[in-house]
C-alpha cells in the first residue's frame, strides 16, 4: 500500500467520523455530498458500460454540468423544500 493511499484512508475515516459526529458544517456536508453524487454517477456510467457496451461512455463537458447543476438543484431547493421564484415576466 502507498503512503498515498494510507493517506485517503485516514482522511476518509476522519471524514466518516466527522459526518457521523455531526461536526462538518453546512459548506463542508455540500461538498461531500457533490463528490459522492459525482462518484456515483462515475461508477454507474462504468457498470452500464459493462452491461451494455465494451467501450466506456464518454460524457460531454455539457453533460457532466447538466448533471452536476440537477444534482445542486435537488440539493439546495428539493432537499430544503425552498422553491424557485418564478417571475411573471419570464413565462411566455
Amino acid at each position: 500500500m502507498t503512503s498515498t493511499d494510507e493517506r485517503l484512508i485516514t482522511f476518509l475515516r476522519d471524514l466518516t467520523g466527522a459526518l457521523e459526529r455531526g461536526e462538518l458544517c453546512q459548506r463542508q456536508l455540500q461538498s461531500v455530498g457533490e463528490f459522492f453524487m459525482s462518484y456515483q454517477f462515475q461508477e454507474r456510467a462504468v457498470q452500464d458500460s459493462d452491461e451494455s457496451a465494451p467501450d466506456p461512455p464518454r460524457f460531454s463537458r455539457d453533460e457532466l454540468i447538466k448533471f452536476l447543476s440537477l444534482g445542486w438543484y435537488v440539493y439546495q431547493v428539493l432537499l430544503q423544500q425552498e422553491t424557485l421564484s418564478i417571475h411573471d415576466d419570464d413565462v411566455d
